[in-house]
């Protein structure tokens, strides 16, 4: 049976910056990782859909990880994320990652096939039995298009090296049903939004694209639940939400940058065929950011 420590607190889904050639900025992942560890978060979270993982080459993304790696130099711990449409490559992504002594691999289930529930559970179990590290399941439906019911996690779970999943979805009862039944497992609450929400039927570690630019707040968020005092931290939800409904309407992946840009960390744009947000985008953002304490 693996035996891991529990995994609480703030994950930020690192963005991948660029330089003006489009290549991965060594410099500007390490910025970002300074940023996020003053502000007091827990891990990272790499190659996710925040770091646009399937607009990279293989190379691309064990480049990204290998400079994660190094600026966080072992002082908190690092999620990998490996998801690809292929087992084999998966395992490739998963033994790298591996190499490099992250605390998890992390994979959205194959897409795109028509693949049976079987083969999804054959797909994770074939992870966790390529690499010795654990595996967290990345939930996201809306992305994904597959919906792990409640006796399709039950199967997923009955792997010891599976160690928990990265709940993306707004159901609130799946979150707090797993959260009962699975105790011993990490969950993580996958949308910024529902954080405060999620803390309220027992969940205590979150991985967000906005924790990019303003993990503090939700740090802050936890600090205060800690001390049961739920409406100040509710008041902070408030303002983190207000930021997501923005990004919603811009760009979540394309306005994440943006912010940051405007914090002094140029993570460049999103790759095509994202486009960049015109100066109207901009602007709007830029005034939301500043109407609620990220800038």
């Amino acid at each position: 049976m693996i035996h891991l420590k529990k995994f609480t607190g703030i994950y930020p889904a690192l963005v991948t910056p660029f330089d003006e050639h489009g290549a991965i900025n060594p410099k500007a992942v390490s910025e970002l990782v300074d940023r996020c560890l003053e502000k007091g978060v827990s891990g990272f979270y790499v190659g996710g859909s925040t770091g646009e993982s399937f607009l990279l080459s293989p190379d691309e993304r064990r480049y990204m990880l290998e400079q994660v790696m190094k600026a966080v130099n072992g002082s908190v711990d690092v999620i990998a994320n490996i998801g690809v449409f292929a087992t084999e490559q998966g395992l490739e992504l998963a033994k790298h990652a591996e190499s490099l002594g992250v605390s998890a691999i992390s994979s959205v289930p194959p897409f795109y096939f028509p693949f049976t529930m079987d083969e999804y559970v054959q797909y994770y179990n074939d992870l966790a039995e390529g690499v010795s590290v654990p595996v967290i399941v990345y939930n996201i439906p809306a992305m994904s298009g597959i919906t792990f019911k409640t006796e399709d996690i039950d199967r997923l779970f009955a792997n010891d090296k599976i160690i928990g999943m990265k709940h993306t979805s707004y159901d609130l009862f799946q979150l707090e049903r797993i959260l009962k039944n699975y105790p011993e497992k990490n969950i993580f609450c996958g949308h910024d939004e529902l954080f405060l929400s999620a803390a309220a039927v027992g969940n205590r570690a979150g991985i967000g694209s906005t924790f990019n630019f303003m993990a503090e707040k939700f740090v802050k968020i936890q600090n205060l639940l800690a001390e049961n005092k739920w409406e100040e931290a509710a008041a902070i939800q408030d303002e983190a939400n207000a930021v997501v409904e923005a990004l919603c309407k811009v760009g979540v992946f394309k306005g994440v940058k943006a912010a940051l840009q405007m914090q002094g960390i140029d993570c460049g744009l999103c790759r095509r065929p994202f486009q960049p947000l015109d100066n109207g985008q901009l602007s709007y953002l830029k005034n939301v950011l500043e109407e609620n304490r990220c800038l």
